[in-house]
């Protein structure tokens, strides 16, 4: 009885140690969440520590979170990507279809800054069918505030500036009364970045400097700050007050310096250069133009990575619900008699492979057919007024572009946006806006498509590169891995490369190539 009435109170004295912990760690969340926007390191280290020591699941998807909009913060968006999406799967390993929600909200941004608009979309239009039947208080306002977010970014990448603006503001109203200061707080910085865009210089300063009182207080918002003084720092250089330029640039290149973000390093140092430019201080103007330039290799390098996260995130998550449904599929079948089970089974990898290989081959003439097609120029997109760019400037990036694409340097595996730049003499921010302005698409995808191009061209006129290797062909085409090539070629084609080779090679053996250009 004693050993009984002992082990009875070591197991009260185990339930009221957790319960201490878990209040613990409910505390050092609350503490991490109060820092974020002031010492996001500090706040990593807070959150990091909960997920290394504790076992409740709803803390480990808030201290991902935490982590996620840390990182965000500091521009490390390849650790951002990673900590969402460890948020996503312990909520759906504990079928939690709220904290899915939750966490597919909050992914939108990051996304959307990645260039991913259609994973953020699927993302939330699956957890939204998931989360419709739920009967709370705070699900009809994560619906209504993520499609308002989804819409805005949207309207966004449409250059509806003034629509996004509004649609931002609706999200806002819906996060305020759940409440979720994280996603309001990001709002409230991608806002700033609009007001320039929407309303006059004045205007635009008064919503800015307003956005700017609110930056402090109990707990101050150092990111929001650094994207308001960095936006008041080009409404200044547009009234050409350059010390209120400068003195807003170094304020904001300050934090981001104490962030570690790269991106906003990057960005402030371009604009403090175009400042000095317009100054006539060339040591200045070259010092800022060469950190900028250093920065903007670095950042391109970590959003592929951080995109290749993503992708990789979607094969396995894809691949573990297969398993798991063919499983279940198998577990049911072993009930039913061993004819009737061989019948089925075959009947059902059959008709899946048929149809899998019928789509495939759909895709792969739908890319052929499309190649064939001569090329529609696009509607121009009206070039960003803040940038101001000459028309003779912006046509004769146009004319290097078609030289550019003519000539076989876009396969270089150092290729980027400032290299780029730098041979055609001109800034990075310009040969940005005339590509997503003329070729409909931003400088990754641009490079990337060409190379794709590139290599099925070669696959298609020389029979040998049917037999190399896909490492090969990803090396040829300036792709520095194996899986960044396969995930690009599927994106640009529909299909992975062996698959598209296989089809190649079987249309070469029809007395009419498919392939054949139409003269």
């Amino acid at each position: 009885m004693r050993s009984i009435f002992y082990m009875f109170l070591m197991f009260l004295a185990g339930l009221v140690a957790s319960a201490q912990d878990d209040s613990d760690y409910k505390d050092m969340l609350a503490n991490a969440e109060a820092v974020l926007y002031t010492q996001p390191e500090e706040a990593i280290k807070i959150a990091n520590h909960v997920l290394q020591n504790s076992k409740n699941a709803n803390q480990l998807i808030q201290a991902n979170l935490l982590n996620t909009t840390a990182y965000y913060i500091k521009g490390e968006f390849e650790d951002a990507v990673k900590a969402g999406v460890e948020a996503k799967v312990i909520a759906e390993s504990i079928e939690a279809i709220p904290l899915q929600l939750k966490a597919t909200v909050a992914s939108i941004p990051l996304l959307y800054h990645l260039g991913l608009d259609k994973v953020a979309e699927r993302y939330y239009g699956n957890t939204s069918v998931l989360a419709s039947t739920l009967n709370t208080e705070t699900t009809p306002l994560y619906l209504k505030g993520g499609k308002a977010l989804l819409n805005a970014y949207k309207e966004m990448g449409q250059d509806n500036w003034q629509q996004a603006l509004k649609d931002f503001n609706r999200a806002n109203t819906f996060f305020e009364k759940i409440p979720e200061k994280t996603l309001a707080n990001e709002n409230n910085a991608t806002m700033a970045t609009l007001y320039a865009k929407v309303y006059n210089t004045d205007a635009a300063q008064k919503h800015l400097e307003a956005l700017l009182e609110k930056t402090a207080g109990e707990h101050p918002n150092n990111y929001l700050k650094m994207v308001v003084l960095n936006q008041l720092g080009e409404l200044f250089f547009l009234k050409q007050d350059y010390s209120k330029s400068i003195e807003s640039y170094q304020t904001a290149l300050q934090i981001a310096t104490q962030f570690q973000n790269k991106n906003y390093q990057s960005q402030i140092s371009e604009n403090l250069s175009s400042v000095y430019l317009a100054l006539k201080d060339a040591p200045q103007f070259y010092s800022y133009k060469k950190t900028a330039q250093q920065f903007d290799d670095e950042i391109e390098a970590a959003d592929d990575q951080a995109v290749n996260a993503i992708y990789n995130y979607v094969n396995n998550n894809n691949t573990t619900k297969r398993d798991s449904l063919k499983k279940m599929f198998t577990r049911n079948l072993l009930i039913l008699s061993a004819i009737f089970f061989a019948i089925l089974l075959t009947y059902i990898l059959l008709r899946f492979r048929y149809r899998n290989r019928a789509r495939q081959y759909n895709r792969f003439l739908n890319y052929i057919e499309n190649r064939q097609k001569p090329i529609e120029t696009l509607p121009l997109k009206e070039v960003s007024k803040g940038l101001n760019i000459p028309l003779e400037t912006e046509n004769a990036l146009v004319g290097k572009l078609a030289q550019f694409e003519k000539s076989k340097q876009f396969t270089k595996q150092d290729m980027s946006l400032a290299s780029l730049a730098a041979h055609f003499d001109t800034n990075t921010k310009y040969l940005s806006e005339v590509i997503n302005s003329h070729k409909g698409k931003n400088f990754n995808s641009y490079i990337n498509e060409l190379r794709i191009n590139y290599i099925i061209d070669k696959l298609k006129s020389n029979s040998t590169y049917l037999q190399y290797k896909i490492s090969y062909l990803a090396e040829e085409s300036g792709f520095s891995s194996h899986s960044s090539f396969a995930t690009v070629f599927k994106a640009v084609t529909g299909i992975p490369p062996t698959v598209f080779i296989d089809l190649l090679k079987s249309s070469k053996k029809t007395s009419k190539p498919i392939y054949e250009e139409v003269e």
